[in-house]
């Protein structure tokens, strides 16, 4: 599939997605939900592909919705008796199991935001559906919903009350405040902030860790990890058991003990 509004690229088992509406700041597009659920599931499928990172082009991550190109659209369809066309319409609601939101949560692959500029409104929602966060000390981050008359979209409700905790995420959304990467990783809305320069060293460097390890161990690891957030203790305890009992016959973990006792580098087949 030919991109317009995000690029991709594959080097070293690391594949990197980026917002590419830099004149826009990368506002969000319907275009570019599009691709980035087509990319997410494309390279979700792809053995190579060890990890995956998301930034933006230029100056910003993602500066929330286009207001022109989508908002102004979506009224003047509503204005025109097309509601069930229109973004966020209760008659074309996405099923919780597919869309955007979905391949992005449920990613097989371990997946980075590198935060690079701001990161507001469903931008933020981007970051919150990757595994981990790392932005730029200067990063511009906010739940800033509200000032467009909106609520969090596409399972924020979900992911950020478990990041900062209920009273601090409604906090956020009350005040529509924007914090920098510092002030964002303090509150554990982001797990790391570096300044700018160093950014996307910083999340290659993570990504190349994640990359040299046992891919098949990664992803068993976090479905059991996703599901255990929210389920109670003895079904994490059976989950686990069940992914154990999987992982002891793989070829990756024959492996790791191999080259352990032969001291040399593992070969990860992710089999």
């Amino acid at each position: 599939m030919d991109y317009q509004d995000i690029l991709v690229d594959v080097a070293e088992s690391i594949a990197t997605v980026t917002l590419n509406r830099p004149d826009k700041l990368n506002a969000y597009t319907a275009l570019m939900g599009d691709e980035l659920t087509h990319a997410y599931e494309s390279l979700g499928k792809r053995g190579e592909v060890r990890a995956i990172i998301m930034t933006g082009a230029g100056r910003g991550f993602c500066a929330g919705a286009d207001i022109g190109g989508l908002f102004q659209k979506d009224i003047e369809k509503r204005e025109q008796g097309r509601e069930e066309t229109a973004t966020g319409s209760a008659a074309g609601v996405v099923h919780p199991r597919s869309g955007l939101h979905y391949a992005l949560h449920n990613c097989g692959k371990p997946t980075i935001a590198a935060i690079n500029g701001p990161a507001v409104g469903i931008g933020l929602t981007l970051t919150l559906l990757q595994d981990i966060r790392v932005a730029a000390e200067e990063a511009s981050i906010g739940a800033i919903f509200a000032k467009m008359g909106l609520m969090p979209e596409l399972g924020s409700t979900f992911l950020l009350p478990r990041l900062v905790g209920l009273s601090k995420a409604l906090e956020l959304v009350y005040t529509a405040k924007v914090l920098k990467g510092k002030e964002a990783c303090e509150i554990g809305l982001v797990n790391k902030a570096v300044p700018g320069k160093e950014l996307m060293a910083t999340v290659q460097e993570m990504a190349g860790q994640i990359a040299a390890l046992p891919p098949l161990a990664l992803a068993v690891s976090k479905r059991a990890l996703v599901q255990g957030a929210t389920s109670d203790f003895d079904t994490a305890v059976q989950t686990e058991t069940f992914g154990l009992d999987y992982l002891f016959k793989s070829q990756d973990h024959k492996e790791a003990v191999t080259a352990f006792l032969e001291k040399r580098k593992p070969q990860f087949q992710g089999k």
